[in-house]
């Protein structure tokens, strides 16, 4: 996970919590920034310190979600400015064996596959993510999958990738859910159905201003929880970070953290 080992940043946020400090600032992507909200958020979603976030990765859609600046010098000039917090809402995954908060998205499927690639490739900005999208179309076959929302009965369908948002944008600024709200008590559901390589080629740079959402197999809801399971392995990502596998349930935890934004 980015330059820190994985549960660092979990691990020294909760020692600031037990040390009694009231403001844990996460520097760094937004990676560090899921470690650190990991930290300070207890297992019923109850926020144990207020977050500040100064975001200087590649992507920063943390930044976005949170509405905190993406400049890292002016989001050190909000924080001393000392503005009271606010509050924003997570999402939770909990998958057998494991369970994570989440401040922007987590998704399934081939969004996993290119988050994971993604890691490994150098380049600023969103370029890793492009070429992680271009290097795993040659592998790509959508996943048959059962999904339950909310109440409902669970469906059977064959989807590309499951995505499920709390803010807006993912991958450096895709706006793969772009009526998500972090303050909404509720989660953006992003369905990407059966599509073939071309088609994923060709619709891919629609993401950048929301133009996805007109595709007839591309579906968005807003919901409470999801329920994902797979005949497949199926891989996960958690803001970025490959992390768990299907089966797993999604929910939201309204006003789970605490932000100087």
């Amino acid at each position: 996970m980015e330059t820190r080992a994985a549960g660092e940043g979990a691990a020294r946020a909760a020692e600031g919590v037990r040390a009694g400090v009231g403001l844990i600032v996460a520097v760094g992507g937004d990676g560090t920034l899921n470690e650190v909200v990991n930290g300070i958020t207890d297992e019923t979603g109850r926020p144990l310190a207020t977050l500040g976030a100064i975001l200087t990765g590649r992507g920063r859609d943390g930044a976005r979600t949170l509405g905190v600046p993406r400049d890292p010098a002016r989001a050190i000039e909000r924080l001393a400015a000392a503005r009271a917090p606010v509050r924003r809402d997570l999402g939770l995954v909990r998958w057998p064996g494991g369970h994570r908060y989440f401040v922007t998205v987590a998704g399934a499927g081939f969004d996993a596959v290119v988050a994971a690639r993604a890691l490994t490739l150098p380049g600023p900005g969103t370029v890793p993510y492009l070429r992680a999208v271009v290097t795993s179309l040659r592998d790509h076959r959508p996943w048959p999958l059962r999904v339950r929302v909310d109440d409902a009965p669970a469906r059977s369908l064959t989807a590309t990738a499951v995505i499920v948002a709390n803010g807006s944008t993912c991958g450096g600024g895709m706006r793969i859910a772009p009526g998500a709200h972090a303050a909404d008590g509720l989660l953006d559901l992003v369905m990407l159905g059966a599509l073939s390589r071309a088609a994923l080629l060709r619709w891919l740079p629609t993401v950048y201003w929301g133009g996805h959402l007109r595709h007839p197999r591309i579906t968005v809801e807003r919901v409470r929880a999801v329920t994902v399971t797979s005949d497949r392995a199926l891989p996960l990502h958690i803001d970025g970070e490959p992390c768990g596998a299907a089966p797993f349930d999604v929910t939201v935890v309204p006003g789970g953290l605490r932000v100087r934004a």
